[in-house]
C-alpha cells in the first residue's frame, strides 16, 4: 500500500508514472469532455452576458485541464530519462495555472462590489499571477538550483523524506490553511457582507481547508521521515489536482451557465456576481 501512495506523490519509474498517469488523468479527462460538451451553450452564455470575469474563469480551466492532462501523458514519456526537464516545467505551469485561480478567487471576492468587473478582474489578475510567480521561482530555486526534486523522486535513487523539499510544500500548506480559515471566521465580523452569501461558497473553502490540511499532516510526516505520510499527502494530491477544477466550476459557474436568459447584467462587479448567484439579498445559513 506504501508504494502505491508513493508513485501518487513522486512517480520514479515507467509503471508509476503509468498508474499516476491513469489515476490524476482520468478525472482531469472526463472533466474536460464535460466542459467540451456544454462548449457551445457556455460561449452562448458568455457571449450574451459580455461578464469578462465569468470568461476569465472559463477559459482558465480550460487551459488548467489541458496542462494538467498534458503533464500526465508527459510523465509517462519522461519517466525513462535521467533528467526530466520537460516534466518539471510542465508541472510548474500546471502549479502556476492552479495557484493563480486558486489565489484570484480570494482576492476577487474580497473586493466587494465597490468597482467595475474589469477593474476587479485586473486587480485580481495582477495580484494572483504576481503571487503565483513567487512560488514558481521559489520552486524553481529549488529544482534547477538546489537540486531539489519538488515533484518527483531523484532519478537514480535518494532520500525523497527529506525537509529541504517537504518544508517548501508545508509552507505553502499552512499559509492557504491560515488565509482559508480567516475566510470561514469572516461572516462573524463586521466584514460579513465582503463575502457571497451562498452556502456553496463556504463549502467551497471547507473543502480547500480541508484538502491543505491533509496536505500539511502529510508533509510533516514525511519530513519526520514517516512512511505513511505517502498515503496522507497521496491523497490531498489527488484531491487537489482532480477535483479542484470541478469544485471551482460547480461553485462559480454552474449557476451562471443556467438557462436563465432573463438577467439583467450591465458592467458593475456587483452585478456580474449577483448575476452568478453570489450577493443574494436573503443571506442563507451556511
Amino acid at each position: 500500500m506504501t508504494d502505491f501512495c508513493i508513485d501518487l506523490v513522486s512517480p520514479h519509474s515507467n509503471g508509476a508514472s503509468l498508474i499516476y498517469t491513469v489515476v490524476y488523468g482520468l478525472p482531469d479527462l472526463l472533466f474536460l469532455l464535460f466542459l467540451g460538451w456544454r462548449f457551445m451553450p457556455s460561449m452562448r452564455k458568455l457571449q450574451h452576458q459580455e461578464s469578462h470575469i465569468m470568461t476569465t474563469y472559463y477559459v482558465f480551466l480550460w487551459v488548467v485541464g489541458l496542462l494538467n492532462l498534458l503533464r500526465c501523458f508527459a510523465l509517462v514519456a519522461e519517466a525513462q530519462q535521467s533528467s526530466p526537464f520537460l516534466l518539471n516545467v510542465l508541472w510548474l505551469m500546471t502549479r502556476f495555472g492552479l495557484v493563480m485561480l486558486e489565489v484570484s478567487v480570494v482576492v476577487f471576492l474580497l473586493q466587494g462590489y465597490l468597482t467595475s468587473g474589469r477593474e476587479a478582474l485586473v486587480r485580481t489578475l495582477w495580484m494572483s499571477g504576481a503571487y503565483a510567480a513567487f512560488e514558481n521561482l521559489v520552486s524553481m530555486g529549488y529544482i534547477f538550483g538546489a537540486r531539489v526534486p519538488l515533484f518527483l523522486f531523484w532519478q537514480g535513487g535518494g532520500n525523497d523524506m527529506s525537509w529541504r523539499k517537504w518544508e517548501v510544500w508545508l509552507a505553502h500548506t499552512l499559509l492557504f490553511m491560515v488565509v482559508y480559515a480567516l475566510i470561514l471566521i469572516l461572516p462573524y465580523t463586521k466584514w460579513r457582507d465582503r463575502l457571497p452569501a451562498k452556502p456553496s461558497f463556504y463549502r467551497y473553502i471547507v473543502v480547500l481547508f480541508t484538502v491543505n490540511l491533509l496536505a500539511a499532516l502529510g508533509a510533516i510526516l514525511l519530513g519526520c521521515e514517516i512512511g505513511a505520510g505517502y498515503c496522507v499527502y497521496g491523497l490531498a494530491s489527488f484531491l487537489y489536482y482532480s477535483i479542484y477544477p470541478p469544485l471551482l466550476y460547480i461553485t462559480f459557474l454552474a449557476e451562471f451557465f443556467s438557462d436563465d436568459e432573463g438577467l439583467d447584467m450591465d458592467m458593475m462587479y456587483y452585478s456580474e456576481m449577483k448575476d452568478a448567484g453570489y450577493f443574494d439579498e436573503s443571506h442563507e445559513e451556511f
